[in-house]
């Protein structure tokens, strides 16, 4: 494969970050109307799901332009990273769900899998488009 040029990475994951951005606001304004979550719970606010939309989203993006540089199969690689990241990002989820006492009170398991739910967005914006955008620029 030949190497992808960085600015076409940051590009394409600008994209990507603004897509996970929305999808997430999107998943944010379903769970507020099916599940009522407390105003208490910061991680559902607007202001947190934007901030952690983009610094996972750049964080992806710097973990792909390093892979793609330093590996000769860049996508397994990244793949695999990426789904190591992804399940270590429950780590957080379950440990606000089941701590006791809890961390925030009153906490559902709908906020949760709302959470979760975020994560798993991004999670496939980032990895399809990164992914797409490598096996795009095979030779």
């Amino acid at each position: 494969m030949k190497t992808i040029p960085l600015r076409r990475i940051f590009s394409v994951g600008a994209i990507a970050i603004v897509a996970s951005m929305l999808v997430n606001l999107g998943i944010k304004g379903i769970a507020g109307l099916w599940f009522h979550p407390s105003p208490d719970f910061i991680p559902l606010g607007i202001g947190p799901v934007i901030f952690w939309s983009v610094v996972c989203g750049i964080g992806a993006i710097l973990v792909f332009a390093l892979v793609v540089r330093r590996s000769s199969q860049p996508v397994p690689v990244y793949t695999f990273i990426a789904i190591g990241v992804y399940v270590l990002t429950f780590i957080p989820d379950g440990l606000l769900l089941f701590s006791n006492p809890p961390v925030i009170p009153g906490i559902t398991v709908y906020e949760i899998l709302s959470l979760m739910t975020m994560h798993a967005a991004e999670a496939i914006i980032m990895l399809l488009s990164l992914v797409i955008l490598a096996e795009r620029s095979k030779l």
